[in-house]
């Protein structure tokens, strides 16, 4: 009980479409990633990328980092990818 008391807000601050694309995104460059590469690939704006990515920040799901004058987002919990395998495992055609 305890792990899935744990796991639950994590799952619940994924499970949004556009989180879960900025994670499948993230995923596919297997790097750190800007803002603006986020931005472009998620076909959003950027306050609305800005907001989404604090949210995954702050849940311990990204890590950020400042390398001049860009934050690098990349996926600091890897467990949250076992939510994109169940999906496109699971996907309806």
């Amino acid at each position: 009980m305890e792990t899935l008391e744990r796991v639950a807000p994590i799952i619940r601050n994924a499970a949004h479409p556009i989180r879960l694309r900025i994670l499948d995104f993230l995923r596919q460059q297997g790097q750190p990633c800007t803002v603006t590469q986020i931005m472009e690939a998620a076909g959003i704006g950027q306050a609305l990328v800005s907001q989404q990515l604090r949210i995954l920040k702050d849940q311990g799901v990204l890590s950020a980092r400042r390398e001049g004058n860009y934050m690098r987002y990349d996926i600091a919990d890897s467990s949250v990818l076992l939510l994109l395998d169940c999906i496109r495992e699971h996907q309806v055609q």
